[in-house]
């Protein structure tokens, strides 16, 4: 592979991984507000947002399709994780 190939190829990992993390960000929202009536009432939703979006980061780049689950259901056990590892 060419030097020019290889570039082409991580600018389009780059832009996939971007287009999955605005395309989930709404379920990030959702499960933090969902956690947000079984939590305390000191815990903020923004933080379980920041979290979550921490969490789904990290899934995009870990995710492999070959394991059989699909994205929306790895990300969704990966982020409601990461929300409650932070509280």
């Amino acid at each position: 592979m060419t030097s020019s190939g290889y570039n082409l190829y991580n600018k389009s990992a780059r832009d996939s991984q971007g287009e999955l993390i605005e395309r989930y960000a709404p379920l990030v929202k959702r499960i933090a507000y969902h956690l947000l009536a079984r939590l305390p009432a000191s815990v903020q939703v923004e933080d379980l947002i920041q979290a979550g979006m921490i969490g789904l980061l990290e899934v995009s780049t870990k995710y492999d399709a070959s394991k059989g689950a699909s994205f929306e259901t790895y990300a969704g056990i990966r982020i409601r994780g990461a929300m409650l590892d932070e509280v």
